[in-house]
């Protein structure tokens, strides 16, 4: 789960953003891309959708343009409707992604009784081969009008697509809690794993996290097969 250790195919890659762009043109929307975390914050309240999450807020976190992007869907009267959020993570080996999830849920997460989240010392084994180039991806959130026009899974398509082409990175995932996991939503965001309960934690559990957290996941080669489902018109749309 390193780098990318073929040539990616720039022209294919190319074609299956174009046909999700021309799917938001056709609802009417304009996708809008950008690196400033306090401005798509700033979108977000004007706009009346969710603040960003602990991996992605500015009050935690200060990312350059090389290490992260928000996409952002906008309508004709220049409201915000759709959005996600990219990290890029480069892990050196002995780390691995269970040994960032340590660090980095104590650090942005509280638990249920106002203090840190700890990890459990036995966790699964998801995450514990996972080392190298890694790509994160979260934040997701739809207009409550817009939300059967499956704009989350497409923005989530179009995240891995632009994370693919900037980054080259081995792995891309994402979480979902388990109170509101749709077992259509992951696959719309073009995902093709799951794990359940992915994390185990020590009491006090999260307080604003599900203590069932649901592990999505792309290698890069599931997401250049996913480029190829889009550019050949096999992946479903809205």
């Amino acid at each position: 789960m390193h780098k990318l250790d073929f040539e990616l195919d720039k022209a294919q890659l190319k074609r299956a953003w174009g046909v999700i762009d021309r799917e938001f043109q056709r609802l009417g929307l304009m996708l809008r891309r950008g690196s400033d975390f306090d401005v798509v914050e700033a979108m977000a309240a004007a706009s009346g959708l969710k603040r960003l999450e602990g991996h992605f807020t500015p009050s935690l976190n200060t990312y350059t343009p090389s290490q992260a992007f928000w996409l952002a869907l906008v309508d004709e009267e220049d409201r915000m409707v759709g959005r996600v959020c990219a990290r890029f993570d480069r892990m050196a080996y002995p780390m691995t992604l269970t040994d960032f999830w340590r660090k980095y849920f104590h650090r942005c997460y509280p638990d249920a009784e106002g203090g840190k989240v700890v990890l459990s010392d036995k966790q699964p084994r998801v995450g514990r081969r996972i080392t190298g180039d890694v790509v994160y991806l979260g934040g997701t959130e739809v207009a409550k009008e817009w939300r059967g026009s499956k704009l989350g899974g497409l923005l989530n398509q179009m995240a891995q697509i632009e994370a693919l082409d900037e980054w080259g990175a081995g792995f891309y995932y994402g979480w979902v809690q388990g109170f509101n996991f749709m077992d259509g939503f992951w696959r719309d965001c073009g995902f093709t794993r799951a794990h359940f309960h992915a994390l185990n934690w020590v009491e006090p559990l999260p307080g604003t996290l599900d203590a069932n957290l649901i592990f999505v996941a792309n290698t890069a080669d599931d997401v250049c097969d996913l480029i190829d489902r889009i550019a050949n018109g096999l992946q479903a749309k809205s």
